[in-house]
């Protein structure tokens, strides 16, 4: 099962949401279906990277013990990013408006 830094029912829903925008062109439900769920893992994709690729090394390290250690307190996390400098509210707003706007478009997923 794919872990999802935001919870995957709202990414399902900004998802759909785009598709009710711009059609995809599909010939099935079993198609449509298939883009859905490409799509809403390459916004999970395009958010995490978006998120991890701005820490050091060193943060790097430290997360990955945090995530080693099976850490589940939000707030754990919360404090992490709040001390690696990191808004995570408008990194993952900014990532989701590019890809709204590449999913728009240009029909990329």
């Amino acid at each position: 099962m794919d872990n999802y830094l935001i919870d995957r029912e709202a990414l399902s829903q900004f998802v759909d949401e785009l598709i009710k925008k711009k059609p995809l062109p599909v010939d099935s439900t079993e198609e449509l279906d298939s883009l859905r769920e490409k799509a809403i893992k390459a916004l999970d994709d395009k958010i995490n990277t978006a998120i991890f690729g701005r820490l050091t090394d060193e943060q790097d390290q430290e997360i990955n013990q945090l995530l080693d250690r099976n850490e589940e307190d939000p707030e754990v996390f919360k404090e992490f990013f709040n001390r690696a400098g990191l808004n995570l509210e408008e990194i993952i707003t900014d990532a989701m408006q590019d890809f709204s706007k590449k999913f728009l478009e240009e029909g990329e997923v």
